[in-house]
């Protein structure tokens, strides 16, 4: 559906109740003069006639006691869509997070930066875009009290708060597994879906396990899946060092690289266990595994159910440190994958993963690439990408609702192949940190707001 960019005014007090419409954009959409249509913004509507004025701007006027009924939050400049006599402002945008600290320069603490890049992102495409978490809606009047980063009277740019309608689009940034398993988290999302039209995009966190399960065996992906066997046994993980001499023992619903085990098989016989405590980084050898799975995880290990035992990959190497790539796609506004960028990560010394909390850094990808395969460097980068869309389209296609963006944990061995680790539905964004990727920071921030009105049909 298309949409255009139109100013909305209010009406002088007295006017008659109904919408004026430039007479062009009458003709345009193919409006009579009286016609009754609906008027929507939001999750909020009515009816109204619809009289003509013979300005030839994109100027709609409303009277304000209209407005007041469909808590218009703001006036100005915004998308408008006509389809089957039904005139939509917006659209109405808003993120769905937790940990609302008071009002202020951060009302969201750490995260009001994140949020405020997200806002400022959609300021070319007018929609309504404000921030919410399940204590600001009012179920009564159907509005959310949520927070606007907008210029204020002096023209300078702060958070505001203001009444607004049940959004047509909801991106949900709950920031972590505990806080998404909160009753209100929970009850807000069903209720919003409930009653209004609103369309949830990125629902949850991805467990490992049902990620694999999901694309393992999908033609689009089966060559980049390593082998993973989930609440395996101490003779699974035996079968499988035999099999690959190295393998990764993951939580099953962990994430930032929190209690992962790396194993590898020593030809000349034992294995050596990298994993981290605190702000350390461990290496140990055993001569057998099975005491080596019981100081990791008790004489009867019995929280070996709760992980997955993953094939551990040859990974190229820059300066003697493993490297992956985080990759971080988007829908673009006609809802095709699109690689945004794509971050070199190596690793921390001795370190099980390349996550900064562990010490590992960020390289640019295509010198690190030049370096580890030289003249074919290029064909790499875009076995990369193509492989990261294939996932993508594969995911979507197994698990339930609307995604709009992912971070993928890719690696590549020497020879060139690619292979998938982890695939992330709330992807952090330290690689845009990486001076070559500050813009396609800005580009990722925007796509948030393009996928936005392709779910609202703008």
């Amino acid at each position: 559906m298309s949409s255009i960019i139109c100013r909305i005014q209010p009406l002088p007090p007295g006017s008659q109740n109904a919408v004026k419409l430039p007479l062009p954009l009458m003709k345009e959409w193919g409006c009579q003069p009286g016609q009754s249509i609906r008027f929507r913004v939001g999750g909020k509507s009515l009816i109204t006639r619809v009289v003509p004025t013979p300005r030839k701007q994109r100027v709609i006027l409303l009277p304000r006691s209209m407005a007041a009924q469909l808590s218009l939050p703001f006036y100005g400049e915004t998308r408008v869509s006509f389809q089957k006599r039904e005139l939509s402002l917006g659209p109405v945008l808003a993120i769905l997070t937790t940990g609302f600290q008071g009002a202020g320069a951060s009302p969201f603490g750490a995260r009001s930066g994140l949020y405020r890049l997200f806002l400022q992102a959609s300021k070319g495409d007018r929609p309504f875009f404000y921030i919410f978490t399940p204590e600001m809606v009012n179920w009564n009047r159907q509005v959310i009290n949520g927070w606007f980063y907008r210029r204020d009277s002096s023209g300078s740019y702060r958070w505001i708060r203001k009444a607004a309608p049940f959004p047509d689009v909801v991106y949900e940034r709950v920031p972590n597994r505990k806080a998404e398993s909160q009753i209100q988290v929970q009850e807000c999302k069903k209720r919003l879906q409930a009653i209004s039209r609103t369309h949830f995009f990125n629902q949850g966190f991805f467990n490992k396990w049902k990620v694999h399960e999901a694309i393992y065996n999908h033609p689009l992906t089966v060559d980049c899946i390593p082998e993973s066997r989930r609440s395996p046994s101490l003779e699974t993980v035996q079968e499988m060092l035999d099999r690959h001499k190295m393998v990764y023992l993951k939580p099953s619903g962990g994430s930032l690289g929190l209690g992962i085990f790396r194993i590898t098989q020593i030809p000349q016989g034992g294995y050596y266990c990298r994993f981290r405590i605190g702000n350390q980084n461990i290496l140990r050898q055993y001569r057998s595994l099975r005491p080596l799975m019981q100081q990791i995880f008790g004489a009867r290990m019995k929280r070996l159910p709760n992980y997955l035992v993953q094939q551990g990959i040859r990974l190229i190497k820059y300066q003697g440190r493993p490297v992956d790539f985080r990759v971080h796609m988007h829908k673009d506004r006609t809802g095709q994958w699109k690689v945004v960028a794509i971050g070199a990560k190596v690793a921390g010394i001795g370190s099980v993963t390349t996550h900064g909390r562990t010490g590992g850094s960020l390289l640019s990808t295509s010198e690190l690439l030049k370096q580890c395969f030289s003249s074919k460097s290029a064909e790499v980068e875009e076995r990369i990408r193509n492989t990261s869309v294939r996932i993508c389209t594969a995911l979507e296609n197994r698990v339930g609702g609307p995604l709009g963006e992912l971070g993928l944990d890719i690696g590549v061995e020497k020879n060139g192949k690619v292979w998938l680790f982890e695939a992330n539905s709330k992807p952090g964004r330290h690689i845009f940190k990486h001076p070559s990727l500050s813009e396609s920071g800005k580009e990722s921030a925007r796509c948030i707001t393009q996928y936005s009105l392709t779910l609202a049909q703008f």
